[in-house]
């Protein structure tokens, strides 16, 4: 196995950075002597702590308004490491579910995060060095249904494909890509009742960290041995529910 001790001198690009998961992912690799640039849209007192570190940016935009794509692709094509966090989750059933609600669903969670994987790839195979790492949902690692979220499944699933795809075409030039797939996240975003019945579901009865989440994101992007790699994070809740 071959193990990176260090990410220092290279760049990062983190999707939907400014909060949550990315946020936490984006600090880890800042103490990795990581050059981070966050992508958000929404200011908090977190960003000040961040602005105020020397190699450390902010790009604050709404991915829903796609007149910033050009401009996130150029920062995929420079970076060295992306991690792409964002992905709006959408719970309704198939035929209640719009045509807008597709379009958008399916552009956010699968098209957007390709297009900034298009473009990364093309950097990354001139400097011949690259991670990318991308998130699933619960269980999207496998095909399966869902009753609940069977677009936002769908488009997940298909990002999990992309992973494999990305792995076995780019490992030549020194790119990995890998994925998580976080069971059920401690979230400010959830009430006080919704996150314990949340943690009654999984198997030992806790949530899973965001510090949690962020470790395994950063010995995947460590290890250059481990490509193509769908790891669930879900305390066992992936066995259970089989």
């Amino acid at each position: 196995m071959s193990m990176e001790n260090s990410l220092q001198g290279k760049s990062a690009l983190v999707i939907g950075g400014t909060s949550g998961i990315g946020y936490s992912v984006a600090q880890a690799l800042l103490q990795e002597s990581v050059s981070v640039v966050v992508q958000g849209r929404t200011h908090s007192q977190q960003l000040e702590a961040f602005y105020s570190q020397g190699n450390a940016a902010v790009l604050m935009c709404d991915l829903a308004d796609r007149t910033y794509l050009q401009e996130l692709c150029r920062y995929a094509q420079a970076t060295d490491i992306l991690c792409i966090g964002y992905g709006p989750f959408l719970q309704k059933p198939l035929d209640t579910t719009t045509m807008e609600e597709w379009i958008n669903t399916v552009y956010a969670n699968l098209t957007l995060p390709g297009l900034l994987v298009s473009a990364a790839l093309s950097g990354m195979k001139e400097r011949k060095w690259g991670r990318i790492l991308l998130f699933g949902g619960t269980e999207t690692q496998i095909i399966r249904g869902f009753k609940t979220n069977p677009v936002y499944g769908a488009a997940k699933t298909g990002l999990m494909s992309l992973v494999r795809s990305i792995s076995m075409g780019y490992a030549a030039y020194r790119i990995t890509a890998n994925a998580v797939c976080p069971g059920f996240t401690d979230s400010r975003l959830f009430s006080q009742a919704d996150r314990t019945a949340l943690a009654q579901k999984s198997p030992d009865g806790k949530l899973v960290t965001h510090a949690e989440i962020t470790d395994a994101v950063l010995f995947l992007l460590k290890n250059s041995t481990y490509n193509g790699i769908i790891m669930p994070i879900d305390k066992g809740w992936t066995s259970f529910s089989l």
